[in-house]
């Protein structure tokens, strides 16, 4: 038999051999979502309900409702299924809808946050747990640390480009670094501390734990309006003036500024928080919004990731990938085998 053939053959028994390992789960991405969610029910408005602190915003059965009045005028999906105070159901479905801009808030009550309202939930053999950020989260100075370090990093370009009584932004807000950190580490920062979460997923082949929190595309009309700035306010003054400060920036330059709510998240014994200074558009857009202030509620979508180290077990796909490896290596060997008998 000629070589050409041979090759021929062996080359066929290779390719049937790839076509099994391509077909199998191990070579897909491998992403979990939660299961087993069970909600805390600490709840400060109303204690004897038994409900968790929490609202869901999602969509309405039916007939699909758009709004063009928020930011840009842009026709977007309305969340008008939003009145579900402590509905675990309701809020299950948008943690496991694969819809980010559906959302569960955690500690729905009011912006000063005095205590955890959160779910559980497995992901794969893991298990996770989010919650609500407390005034205590900051105490430790890590969270305060981390929040200003990503601040600067994501907006050194409009404190650069800001001033405030003739001194540049980011030389004040470097020169303030520490006594900030210090008072949010005394103080915390309520109004972030009670997030919407959206989408929660797990890659068991990369280790990566993705959040979506949702909120608001472009925040610069909230620090700019005296009937919202103060909801979203730090309680610092120079913080605060800062915010304000480079919201006008943002809005001359047309320039988005985008800051998330903060999650708590404990996953692999490991405390992290959750929180992003970049947003993409959700398409959607909340249904109790005040159309007068406010054109941007739910119109964000802040993705955090974070990857953690996994243990070099395979999963089931993957044992059956490496055992179609093998077969492949033992098949060339047989067919090379009798073809150079023959």
């Amino acid at each position: 038999m000629t070589g050409y053939i041979k090759k021929l053959l062996i080359g066929t028994s290779v390719a049937a051999s790839m076509s099994a390992i391509a077909t199998t789960p191990a070579f897909a991405v491998n992403l979990t979502r939660p299961t087993n969610i069970q909600f805390t029910t600490n709840d400060v408005a109303n204690t004897s309900a038994n409900k968790p602190n929490i609202n869901t915003w999602t969509y309405a059965p039916g007939t699909p409702v758009y709004d063009n009045t928020g930011i840009g005028g842009v026709k977007r999906r309305v969340l008008n299924d939003y009145s579900n105070y402590g509905d675990t159901n309701k809020a299950i479905a948008a943690l496991t809808d694969n819809d980010s801009a559906t959302n569960v808030e955690l500690f729905t009550s009011g912006e000063t946050v005095t205590n955890h309202v959160g779910f559980t939930a497995n992901l794969g053999n893991k298990t996770i747990k989010i919650e609500s950020v407390t005034k205590a989260d900051w105490a430790d100075g890590k969270l305060a640390t981390g929040w200003l370090t990503g601040f600067r990093n994501a907006y050194s370009g409009l404190l650069s480009s800001s001033t405030l009584g003739g001194s540049n932004l980011l030389t004040l807000f470097d020169a303030n670094f520490t006594s900030l950190v210090g008072y949010l580490s005394t103080n915390g920062f309520n109004s972030a501390g009670d997030p919407n979460i959206g989408d929660v997923t797990y890659n068991h082949q990369t280790g990566d734990l993705k959040i979506d929190l949702v909120g608001h595309l472009d925040l610069s009309g909230q620090y700019l309006n005296p009937a919202t700035s103060s909801r979203n306010s730090t309680g610092n003054q120079i913080l605060d003036m800062m915010l304000a400060k480079i919201s006008q920036t943002a809005v001359l330059q047309k320039k988005p500024l985008q800051i998330s709510e903060i999650a708590k998240v404990t996953f692999n014994n490991e405390v992290n928080y959750a929180f992003s200074f970049a947003a993409i558009d959700s398409g959607a857009i909340a249904g109790d919004r005040n159309k007068t202030i406010d054109k941007t509620s739910h119109t964000g979508i802040y993705s955090w990731t974070k990857s953690y180290t996994t243990a070099s077990v395979p999963e089931p796909s993957a044992l059956l990938g490496l055992t179609v490896v093998g077969g492949l290596v033992v098949a060339r060997r047989k067919v090379a085998k009798k073809l150079t008998s023959q």
